[in-house]
């Protein structure tokens, strides 16, 4: 069984097309369980709607109090699951019919090699689309000049796991489950790469599985990063911001040692997760000979210049 977790708050313009295509998945062992954040919309009218008409295979939740974000949203959702696998869903994409089963295949091949006792991560290139559905670009991967890496020390920096695309087995969860305090995390999903770099393993597909829509209200969002418009905004919003980024980052890799420090993993990983989490006591010169030393880079000229001239 696959519990897929749906993060809903105001989305009643693309929410029934998000279940209508979950709903139409050649795998057909799942469940979607949903929390709606407070939603000000129709969104809880629509989710109740097909809750009703699909009471074996969807089940809704409203969070009181509110969480405030997707990615609170999301570990209260883990909260709710027991199921051997998980996949998470935002509210406004389109599956394709074959997503569970193409990802599902791929989990398996992992379990056959690794066994179910390790955190399992499993995920996928999608394409992008348009506000109407419409593909604007084949590969969000390649949209983003962001091609999937599992090296840790390119994780550990810039995430390159899309969570809408995510599988993880019920060993990845419990880990999971053990994080609570989800501020000092940058996102669910770059959290669940994490645990599956340094305890498990994690598997990518480069084929889209899914359509990432794009609408402006989108919570992360995609940008051809190799436009002069993404440039712009990126060198707008200056160092202030890069370095922000940078020691969220940082402060992610600490609590990641708080919460799993004490437990068995390679010494490469360990000393890597410390020397990053202090990146913010040293000055700019040893800061750049850690990044030299540990080879801990974003990807892209653009973003390690910034991340040299600005990091």
């Amino acid at each position: 069984m696959v519990d897929i977790l749906l993060a809903a708050y105001n989305g009643e313009n693309y929410i029934a097309e998000q279940l209508d295509s979950i709903l139409q998945q050649t795998c057909r062992d799942f469940r979607i369980i949903i929390r709606d954040d407070g939603s000000r919309d129709s969104t809880c009218s629509i989710l109740r709607r097909y809750e009703a008409e699909h009471p074996d295979r969807i089940r809704v939740m409203v969070n009181q109090p509110t969480t405030g974000a997707a990615k609170k949203n999301f570990f209260q959702l883990l909260s709710d699951s027991d199921s051997e696998y998980v996949m998470f869903c935002d509210q406004d994409d389109i599956w394709g019919p074959d997503k569970i089963a193409l990802t599902m295949n791929e989990m398996d091949k992992l379990e056959k090699q690794y066994g179910k006792a390790v955190p399992l991560l499993v995920h996928t290139d999608l394409s992008v689309a348009d506000r109407t559905g419409r593909v604007i670009a084949d590969s969000f991967q390649r949209y983003m000049k962001l091609p999937v890496q599992k090296a840790f020390n390119r994780l550990i920096i810039q995430n390159d796991v899309t969570g809408c695309t995510v599988m993880i087995n019920r060993c990845l969860a419990e880990y999971m489950r053990q994080a609570d305090q989800t501020d000092r995390i940058l996102m669910h999903d770059h959290w669940a790469a994490m645990i599956a770099s340094v305890f498990g393993k994690r598997a990518y597909l480069d084929i889209p599985t899914m359509r990432y829509r794009q609408h402006g209200d989108n919570s992360v969002g995609a940008k051809d990063a190799g436009s002069i418009s993404y440039l712009y905004g990126r060198f707008r919003a200056g160092r202030k911001q890069f370095r922000k980024e940078l020691l969220r980052s940082a402060e992610q890799a600490a609590y990641f040692m708080e919460v799993y420090g004490s437990l068995p993993m390679e010494a490469e990983g360990k000393l890597l997760l410390t020397a990053y989490s202090g990146l913010g006591r040293m000055n700019k010169l040893q800061r750049i000979r850690f990044y030299a030393k540990y080879q801990v880079w974003k990807q892209g000229m653009i973003r390690r210049i910034m991340q040299i001239v600005w990091g």
